[in-house]
């Protein structure tokens, strides 16, 4: 049977279910790069038992209850393995997500759809869709098809397809399995084909709760990569002023550590050329981008192709794997940029340290200095723009954005000093912030401080939207004149 839907958007969507047709992904969910070779010298991988299973795979065609206005007309498929959801394919994110890599993880879980669903709350492990991303210069994409070549049975196989203006097309072959050691794994071929010459990241490894900015929530605070352009094995910890590139071989890896239950790879088997890994400065995603090619094929275009698999290992291998790695960058102590922690006074006396996770964002565009001061020697100034205008200081752009529970309550305070301050005022405020930052919207805000006053405390409640669970942190300054801030502070409070 085939059915066969089209939607008028901005992309066009195919799909396709029925048939049978392998994918030339390679001959067994086993055969490796580095990755491999590296578990087969742990002991811990082998020690874990091989576990026999004929996975009964379908797919599960629904839409979330809570469903966000943009999202309509989107498609959502859960992967189930018999009765047990083990994962997500949509068109509302372009990407195929693993909740988990055995059916006895979370056995009987149902993993309802957040109505807020995107990078920062994602339930499992994911990779997109599509080819092309920030690291991508390519023209915009004009259509998109995925095609489901085997929806039901031991493997799930599908396929998508992108054009984009100017004769640049791409497409990838999925092809989810059972590994008696490693459990699920996702095998991957991309091919990519283009007029001129460009870079492609033809994929990008994330996992929910990566970015969390609440410590007791926070997931996976390593990223681990391998083989370096060197040889090496390296690990990082998540640290918004230690944002790696690294040049890998062509049978490089890069993964997230250490959890117990789950440890996402992504593990390169074959690639058409030279490839880097870069990692997100807010998210902590991982870039995976190939080189632009050198030469021309027979066709007279520019192809890229690539091989790659999707898996995890248990803690007890992560921690193993780490014991091969040595630090990526052993730099220690302080760095020169200025952080914002929740549930602190940020006094802006220290900086961001090296060599160790911070999980929160930092002020990329201004910083902390010595002169007027609430406490201590240092605080944030701020120069007023000119009349009517608005100059906002903001933690964005670097480390995990600020998470806000809508079940609590939480006051923004800070201590103001002004000087020469005309036209407008120094005041505190909070916008709410959905994934992109599209939709800033002041919310939230203090009162305003004008002309000159010494240090004053300015301070606002508030409970943040379920709608979107983002903060947005703003010093701002109006008008002409200077404001200082100091002992910044995002508190919980009892409601």
């Amino acid at each position: 049977m085939v059915t066969r839907q089209n939607i008028s958007h901005v992309r066009t969507w195919a799909i396709v279910v029925g048939g049978l047709i392998l994918l030339s992904v390679g001959s067994s969910a086993a055969s490796g790069g580095e990755l491999q070779n590296l578990l087969d010298k742990s002991k811990a991988y082998a020690a874990l038992p091989r576990v026999k299973h004929t996975p009964a795979f379908r797919l599960e065609c629904f839409e979330p209850i809570q469903h966000r206005e943009q999202a309509k007309g989107k498609q959502w498929w859960y992967i189930c393995d018999g009765d047990e959801r083990i994962g997500l394919i949509t068109t509302w994110l372009n990407h195929v997500e693993l909740f988990r890599f055995s059916p006895d993880v979370d056995k009987g879980a149902k993993y309802p759809i957040p109505e807020i669903y995107h990078w920062a709350n994602l339930i499992g492990v994911r990779l997109p869709l599509q080819m092309g991303g920030y690291h991508s210069p390519v023209p915009p994409v004009t259509s998109f098809n995925i095609t489901f070549i085997r929806n039901r049975g031991d493997s799930l196989e599908f396929k998508t397809e992108q054009t984009h203006k100017d004769d640049y097309t791409g497409s990838t072959e999925y092809q989810l399995v059972w590994d008696e050691r490693l459990g699920y794994v996702l095998r991957c071929t991309s091919h990519f084909v283009m007029p001129q010459p460009r870079q492609i990241e033809f994929n990008n490894l994330f996992a929910g709760g990566l970015a969390e900015s609440r410590d007791d929530r926070k997931r996976w605070q390593k990223t681990m990569r391998g083989r370096l352009s060197d040889g090496r094995i390296s690990f990082v910890h998540h640290n918004p002023v230690n944002i790696p590139v690294d040049e890998v071989q062509t049978d490089g890896f890069v993964g997230f550590v250490t959890e117990e239950e789950m440890n996402p790879f992504v593990e390169m088997i074959e690639t058409s050329g030279p490839v880097f890994f870069t990692t997100c400065s807010e998210w902590y995603d991982q870039h995976i981008v190939m080189k632009a090619p050198a030469t021309k094929e027979a066709d007279g275009l520019y192809h890229l192709r690539a091989q790659y698999r999707l898996l995890s290992v248990p803690g007890s291998v992560a921690r193993d794997l780490e014991a091969m790695s040595v630090v990526r960058d052993a730099a220690t102590g302080e760095s020169k940029k200025t952080g914002f922690l929740q549930n602190k006074v940020n006094d802006f006396e220290t900086g961001v340290p090296h060599g160790k996770v911070y999980n929160g964002p930092i002020w990329q565009h201004i910083n902390a200095t010595e002169g007027p001061a609430h406490s201590g020697k240092r605080s944030i100034a701020v120069r007023g723009p000119g009349y009517g205008e608005v100059k906002a200081a903001s933690p964005i752009g670097g480390g995990p954005p600020i998470y806000g529970e809508s079940s609590k309550r939480y006051r923004l305070a800070a201590w103001v000093k002004t000087e020469g301050l005309y036209g407008g005022g120094a005041y505190l405020q909070v916008d709410d912030v959905f994934f992109g930052w599209d939709d800033v919207e002041a919310t939230r805000r203090t009162k305003k401080l004008t002309g000159d006053h010494d240090w004053t405390r300015l301070e606002v409640e508030f409970t943040p939207s379920p709608r979107d669970p983002f903060l947005l942190i703003k010093l701002c300054v109006e008008g002409t004149g200077t404001a200082w801030f100091d002992d910044l502070e995002l508190m919980d409070v009892a409601r």
